[in-house]
């Protein structure tokens, strides 16, 4: 009997923390292909609309660290439940915008809430799966971060077509409810281990606030503006540093930063999946352009096309995690960096004679090497940590990823607009990702037995 409940709160658990993890990404990339549909829709402009995505992302990354360490302090379970709470009333309310403005807010307000939930998906499942368990979890975990950003435009574009783009949003709510019930459950029967007696440090949330917003803002901006841009992510650096030097400060800060001193390999593992946001970004943006716009593949089959990357990533996030029992993960991280190299080597080498069957295979090689490396890098960055900063860890490693697919989108938007010819461009992109995983790799290999 109390096998069969522990069995139960580990499959509520897992079931609670991917589905928040997978709407909260699947939000990221489901209105890219609402864009056009909704400039025209509400009058305005691209740029306008284009808010509706940046201010998600941008209110997301900016709060997250701070609700991961609030999670550590007041529980993991708490902050769940207002993230999924948030997000389900700001999806309900999109869907009812009446004017871009409206729209606008309401994504942002949706931002804050999918940060509560993202902050704390990762620390749910390593505070609270018993560790028989565990490996095969951070897998399952591994599949919905990896499957919600890609399959965001496709769930977006099925949508319209049916008829109505306010469906982006409310198809949330649902499924928020159903959430909601489950983290409800949990809260009652569960009793979570926290740090009540830590203060927030309200100094270190206001500099990490600002120095991911002037970053993703000088990231945003760079390509049109190089001045404002430029300036902008000089600023960022700035806040960086003073932040790292208040912080070493504190004895207790926002960062434990004595801990992730006296951790072991802790900073090459966070390196390493800032580079894996960084080379996704870049193997996101770049297949669409390539098949349509170079090998004439229409909209609707290129999206079949892309389609290599997240099913390598969910077969083998779940054939990794069921062979590795703690103890080989730093063999599946670099086996996973070595195919996503691989892959886009393979990309480079072939780009004069590419197929669109071909793009799939190379594609399907990085999902691949993406499902070995992700919950093995996953179990690194939680393991290297005691348990009671695991929100606080989980939000740092969710941040840094999305840090790296923001400057690999920034970067690859920079390619794409370079006046070369668009098979010069992509063999650009795919030399930049080569030199990202050879260098990682070759770090990974220097210092990782160290």
């Amino acid at each position: 009997m109390q096998k069969n409940k522990i069995i139960s709160f580990n499959s509520l658990i897992i079931f609670l923390a991917c589905t928040g993890m997978f709407l909260s990404t699947l939000d990221t990339g489901i209105m890219t292909i609402a864009l056009p549909f909704l400039t025209k829709y509400f009058h305005t402009t691209p740029t306008i609309t284009t808010l509706s995505i940046s201010g998600y992302t941008m209110t997301l990354a900016a709060v997250i660290m701070l609700l991961g360490v609030l999670s550590d302090q007041i529980g993991k379970l708490k902050i769940s439940m207002f993230g999924l709470t948030i997000f389900g009333l700001s999806s309900l309310l999109a869907g009812y915008a009446t004017n871009i403005n409206a729209l606008i807010c309401f994504r942002i307000i949706q931002g804050i809430g999918a940060a509560g939930v993202q902050a704390t998906a990762i620390a749910l499942i390593t505070t609270h799966i018993d560790k028989k368990h565990l490996q095969a979890a951070i897998g399952t975990l591994g599949i919905a971060i990896g499957l919600g950003p890609v399959l965001g435009p496709t769930v977006g574009g099925v949508l319209l077509f049916m008829g109505s783009w306010r469906w982006i949003f409310w198809i949330n709510v649902p499924i928020i409810i159903v959430s909601l019930m489950v983290n409800a459950y949990l809260l009652k029967h569960i009793k979570e281990e926290t740090r009540q007696s830590q203060k927030i440090d309200s100094l270190g949330a206001a500099f990490i606030s600002g120095t991911i917003l002037t970053l993703l803002s000088g990231l945003s901006i760079i390509q049109t503006n190089l001045a404002v841009g430029s300036l902008l992510l000089i600023t960022a650096l700035i806040l960086l540093v003073l932040l790292l030097k208040i912080e070493k400060q504190k004895n207790q800060g926002l960062l434990n930063l004595n801990v992730y001193q006296n951790s072991p390999g802790l900073g090459l593992f966070l390196l390493q999946t800032t580079t894996f946001g960084f080379t996704s970004a870049l193997i996101f943006l770049f297949p669409p352009f390539l098949l349509e716009k170079i090998l004439g593949v229409n909209y609707g089959m290129a999206g079949l096309f892309i389609l290599g990357t997240p099913i390598g990533l969910v077969i083998f996030s779940r054939i990794s995690s069921k062979h590795n029992n703690g103890t080989k993960s730093k063999q599946f991280v670099s086996l996973g960096l070595l195919l996503m190299g691989l892959s886009f080597l393979l990309l480079f080498l072939c780009h004069h004679f590419l197929t669109p069957y071909l793009v799939t295979l190379f594609l399907l090689l990085y999902g691949v090497g993406g499902g070995c490396f992700q919950p093995a890098n996953i179990a690194l960055i939680t393991s290297a940590v005691p348990n009671t900063i695991q929100g606080e860890i989980s939000s740092l490693q969710r941040m840094l990823q999305n840090m790296g697919i923001a400057i690999g989108a920034s970067i690859g938007g920079l390619i794409l607009s370079v006046n070369f010819s668009k098979v010069d461009n992509m063999t650009i992109g795919w030399l930049i990702g080569i030199l990202a995983l050879a260098i990682m790799s070759t770090i990974s290999l220097t210092f990782q037995d160290k």
